[in-house]
């Protein structure tokens, strides 16, 4: 089985096989992530919230639909009040993402998921972090782009030829889009002071408690920290640059990679991590492997 598996992947050429990966691995990050929200999903979301839904409603975004606007509006027409609408958001949302993650009516799942996922940010926005903004991204994407074409459902039931044309162009925009995060990532560490006097890595370190058994404190006096926040600045800056060589990509790849790694475990932002994760292997790993150079288009070498 195992064998049958690697030899369909191996199949797939590299330009389209990232898209699969794409549409798993954000699928799965979402659909782990909103079953995380489930031990506080009534202090979150429930008219006995921590904040009432008629009081945040006021500090929303009007431009995007909430479940408590939807609510309100439905309980005029039809009768249908906030717990209903509510109870149907949290169902829909996570068969939506099982939807998109078997490639099953890929596109319409993938509209589907980025409405709902848009719709419970902007009813939680109080609460919302880079992983949801992160994930809405990695939806659009899904939606855009031909994800559903290798190892889906789709493709079993529908056995329509896959799309090869554009493919380039697409991991293209991906990677651009990619670049950018990083690199203004990095710049905006750079005009706050934190970054480039280590503030930032002494508190990632100590203030979430990860190592309570170890004492750092001896190192304070050290250039470490210092020169730790001046390598994050370099490390995502340079990301265009270094990614984008052939002889480096792999190296500031996987630099990436471990950067994420220690994010999730030092300031337990597991699903921001991921999400990155995924993001970066799927522009600049998955359309090389088990590839040789022979057998890569020179458009992904960017």
């Amino acid at each position: 089985m195992t064998g049958n598996v690697l030899n369909l992947v191996k199949n797939i050429p590299g330009n389209r096989l990232w898209l699969v990966f794409l549409r798993v691995g954000i699928s799965s990050v979402a659909i782990i992530h909103f079953a995380a929200l489930q031990g506080d999903f009534k202090d979150l979301f429930s008219q006995d919230s921590f904040v009432s839904p008629d009081i945040a409603e006021a500090l929303k975004n009007h431009l995007l639909p909430s479940v408590y606007s939807i609510s309100h509006l439905t309980s005029k027409i039809m009768g249908i009040g906030y717990h209903a609408i509510l109870l149907t958001v949290r169902i829909v949302y996570p068969l939506a993402l099982l939807s998109l993650l078997a490639g099953f009516l890929t596109r319409f799942s993938a509209l589907l998921c980025l409405l709902l996922q848009l719709l419970i940010l902007n009813s939680m926005d109080l609460y919302t972090y880079g992983a949801d903004v992160f994930t809405t991204i990695g939806l659009f994407y899904c939606l855009v782009f031909p994800v559903g074409e290798d190892i889906s459902v789709d493709c079993l039931l529908f056995k329509k030829p896959a799309i090869t044309t554009h493919l380039n162009k697409f991991l293209l925009i991906f990677r651009v889009h990619v670049c950018l995060i990083y690199f203004f990532s990095g710049f905006e560490k750079l005009l706050g002071y934190t970054w480039r006097n280590g503030e930032s890595i002494w508190k990632m370190v100590h203030a979430y408690n990860v190592l309570p058994s170890v004492d750092l404190d001896f190192l304070a006096r050290t250039p470490l920290f210092l020169i730790a926040g001046w390598l994050v600045i370099a490390l995502e800056m340079l990301y265009p640059l270094f990614i984008s060589i052939t002889k480096t990509r792999r190296l500031w790849l996987w630099l990436v990679v471990t950067f994420h790694v220690a994010i999730a475990f030092f300031m337990g932002l597991y699903f921001f991590s991921a999400i990155m994760i995924v993001f970066n292997l799927a522009a600049y790993y998955m359309p090389y492997i088990g590839k040789s150079n022979d057998e890569i288009a020179p458009e992904l070498y960017l």
